[in-house]
């Protein structure tokens, strides 16, 4: 309500109060003469400043709150799928006491960094040899997300990981991403990425043939000068879990 209006409403209110109340020696004239000086004397004041609120949704109010944690809030095994190396889920595949984010040399890591998708394979040894991560599959390219802020230390196309990518987090621990379909605009050899922030989209490249998946690793130690991300050692974040 305006000030002005408020001002109004106590002028009426004395005015109602006045015509019933009886003063000895105090005439109708001397009161309609004391509302009037009252009236006049009272000073201006300014308008009430109008602030106008955008509208927005709630949903898209909690998306952006949400921003730099987009990853699954529920994680499951992929449905008929043979799935090595499947850590404990509930009867409904669900991976149990998954949590968005582990702890990694003081760096918060994301377990799942994508939009959506279930785990196709789990770190551990898979057809007599180290599987270095975790791969997770989705029916189409869905976008990739960075694990955690760093910067981009690694890009490039393998044959055997397709479009890859590896970022740095500090305090010895990088992550790559691998067999994307593409990356996104803007990430470069040197540009800054924060916790979140798309990367890229799940693809299958490679030189042979594969489905639509992400491999995914996180790495601790110190940067090769001669292997560089290769002179890394892969550590199981899913086990993490169980850990903090």
């Amino acid at each position: 309500m305006a000030i002005n209006s408020i001002r109004g409403n106590w002028i009426l209110t004395g005015a109602i109060i006045g015509a019933f109340l009886v003063i000895p020696g105090y005439s109708k004239s001397d009161r309609n003469d004391d509302l009037a000086l009252s009236a006049r004397s009272t000073p201006l004041l300014p308008e009430p400043l109008e602030v106008r609120v955008p509208e927005m949704s709630f949903a898209r109010l909690y998306s952006q709150l949400d921003y730099r944690n987009p990853f699954p809030k529920t994680l499951s095994v992929c449905p008929s799928m043979r799935v090595s190396n499947a850590p404990p889920t509930d009867a409904g595949l669900e991976i149990t006491g998954y949590r968005r984010l582990v702890t990694v040399n003081d760096v918060k890591i994301a377990i799942a960094p994508m939009k959506a998708g279930c785990l196709s394979s789990g770190f551990g040894i898979r057809a007599e040899r180290l599987h270095k991560g975790l791969d997770y599959h989705y029916r189409e390219p869905v976008e990739i997300y960075a694990a955690a802020d760093g910067i981009v230390r690694e890009r490039k196309y393998r044959d055997d990981y397709g479009n890859m990518l590896v970022l740095e987090h500090g305090s010895g621990v990088f992550t790559r991403y691998a067999h994307l379909q593409s990356f996104a605009d803007g990430v470069e050899i040197g540009a800054t990425l924060n916790l979140g922030e798309p990367i890229g989209l799940m693809g299958n490249t490679a030189s042979y043939r594969i489905p639509i998946h992400l491999h995914y690793e996180v790495l601790v130690g110190e940067w090769g000068d001669q292997a560089g991300s290769f002179a890394l050692t892969p550590v199981n974040v899913l086990a993490k879990l169980s850990e903090n």
